[in-house]
């Protein structure tokens, strides 16, 4: 997509662009069906980080490193739990190129270690936020933006059946990465969208 078409679908929240087709487009997650791609997807690059989220996630690691594979151990114990891109950027390092070394596979579906621990109340760090935002990228200019991914049908599919957008699936992060008075200019954005296209289809 080029740049100018993507400015054409922005609206401003705060001091953010925002994608509007966070507001109108289908998605819940549906980790049965995908398998916990968004884990795995294949890439040079795993999930990108924070510098504060580093510190994180080497304070919590002693808990979360049992859950992991044998290979992701090994990379860790190589390579570290992060590594810079050419544009340097912070990011997870992967397991030959592939999976997020914090991905744990049971029954052939992929969850987060980090979440896993966090959920247990082992932890104070619930996942790195690039990955509690997908599929919302947020760019280098911060701008938010939709990703789609052909792995992410089923959650299109889910998505439509709840009645749920992305920014339905996403708010909890959105909040945690911009604050309560934000999210709540997003949630009036949200109800309006919404108000709009309800008052569309009656009229039709």
């Amino acid at each position: 997509m080029t740049a100018e078409r993507l400015m054409e679908r922005m609206i401003t929240i705060g001091q953010h662009a925002v994608d509007i087709e966070i507001f109108t487009e289908p998605f819940a997650c549906d980790i049965v069906q995908c398998k916990g791609a968004c884990c795995t997807i294949p890439g040079c690059f795993g999930a990108p980080l924070e510098q504060e989220e580093i510190a994180a996630i080497e304070r919590v690691l002693p808990r979360v490193l049992p859950m992991l594979s044998d290979a992701a151990r090994a990379v860790i114990a190589t390579h570290g739990i992060a590594e810079q891109t050419p544009s340097g950027q912070w990011v997870t390092t992967t397991v030959d190129g592939r999976e997020c070394v914090f991905a744990i596979v049971r029954d052939g579906i992929a969850r987060c270690a980090l979440h896993r621990a966090w959920e247990r109340g082992e932890s104070d760090f619930p996942k790195p936020l690039s990955c509690h935002l997908f599929p919302v990228r947020q760019t280098t200019s911060g701008a938010l933006v939709y990703e789609r991914y052909s792995e992410c049908h089923a959650a299109q599919q889910l998505g439509k059946r709840r009645g749920q957008t992305v920014y339905g699936a996403v708010r909890q992060a959105l909040e945690r990465a911009f604050g309560a008075e934000w999210i709540a200019e997003a949630d009036a954005v949200s109800m309006s969208i919404t108000g709009a296209e309800e008052r569309c289809r009656n009229s039709s």
